[in-house]
């Protein structure tokens, strides 16, 4: 996990990759770009949705403003739950280049 905080430093932005879709059972899946879908609950899906060309400090903001938790723990979830979304192909965390201004 240590890997991953060093890798969304402040100059990392968080991007959504691929789409969301249900399975048979109506499951929220995310889906990569090789078709590969992964059965995700809801909080991973809105998680997913708020990672549009974010930062992690707003992610964490962002979340705290709907949390009950304190900012470590908060912390602590998001890194895992990034952790497991980059591994499955469905966020892309980039180094955005000096003096690039990020649309919103």
């Amino acid at each position: 996990m240590i890997g991953l905080m060093k890798d969304i430093e402040d100059d990392r932005i968080i991007f959504r990759r691929g789409i969301v879709g249900n399975d048979e059972d109506g499951t929220p899946l995310l889906i990569n770009y090789k078709g590969e879908g992964y059965r995700v609950n809801d909080t991973a899906v809105s998680l997913w949705n708020m990672c549009n060309g974010i930062t992690f400090q707003e992610l964490v903001y962002e979340v705290l403003r709907i949390s009950s938790d304190d900012e470590s723990k908060v912390k602590k979830s998001l890194l895992e739950m990034l952790r497991q979304l980059k591994k499955a192909s469905v966020v892309e965390i980039k180094k955005v280049k000096e003096n690039t201004v990020i649309p919103r």
